[in-house]
């Protein structure tokens, strides 16, 4: 399965939320990963200010998978980077790539499903990287160029998937992990996530909405 390409694991958790990482066990337990020694939750950056990014949250997430890419580059290990939100699709398990990649799009959603290549790609959150592949992205993202905001993570990835056509980019089609319906650590909070008796509600209604959608 495609879980077998990988030297490494990382899952990207802010500690305080310890509602995902749970519910990310859940799903590493459900794929028989959950005592996998690839496999380590990875202390997501937090940040009191924005600095160059469009929120403190995407300034984390940034310097998150940096920070792994960074690891993999460094032990020469092929990465695959997981969001806690990250939830499995039912072929997650059983996915065996068609062909060899240097880039893998397990997760996203595309503008064009038509032409994933050329799509903006929207999400991050299951995204694996042959080990040339990660030292050379890693040395791009530190010294990445841009005007106004800085791009969030998955705007840069499409960045340097353009600047470097020559990359083997592989998307699971369809995707193996969606977001999963929770609060976000990203944007700012919607005024329902920010009343505490409306949050308990709220946090049951996703996890009905996400049995929906599994």
């Amino acid at each position: 399965m495609i879980f077998d390409q990988f030297d490494s694991i990382r899952i990207i958790n802010l500690p305080h939320r310890t509602d995902r990482r749970s519910e990310m066990e859940g799903e590493l337990r459900r794929i028989g990963l959950l005592d996998d020694p690839r496999v380590a939750f990875f202390n997501a950056f937090q940040f009191d200010d924005a600095g160059p990014f469009s929120s403190p949250g995407a300034r984390g997430v940034y310097q998150s998978h940096l920070a792994i890419l960074d690891e993999a580059a460094a032990n020469n290990y092929r990465v695959l980077i997981l969001e806690d939100d990250c939830d499995f699709t039912a072929d997650a398990k059983s996915y065996a790539p068609p062909q060899e990649w240097e880039i893998f799009y397990g997760g996203y959603e595309a503008s064009d499903p038509n032409n994933l290549l050329s799509s903006d790609i929207i999400g991050a959150h299951m995204m694996g990287f042959s080990a040339k592949t990660a030292v050379h992205l890693a040395d791009y993202l530190h010294d990445l160029e841009y005007e106004g905001i800085h791009p969030p993570i998955d705007g840069a990835y499409i960045w340097y998937r353009r600047a470097h056509p020559d990359i083997v980019t592989l998307f699971a089609q369809p995707a193996l992990g969606n977001q999963r319906p929770s609060r976000t650590d990203i944007a700012e909070l919607r005024f329902f996530d920010k009343i505490p008796i409306v949050r308990g509600f709220v946090a049951l209604a996703r996890k009905l909405k996400r049995a929906v959608i599994r």
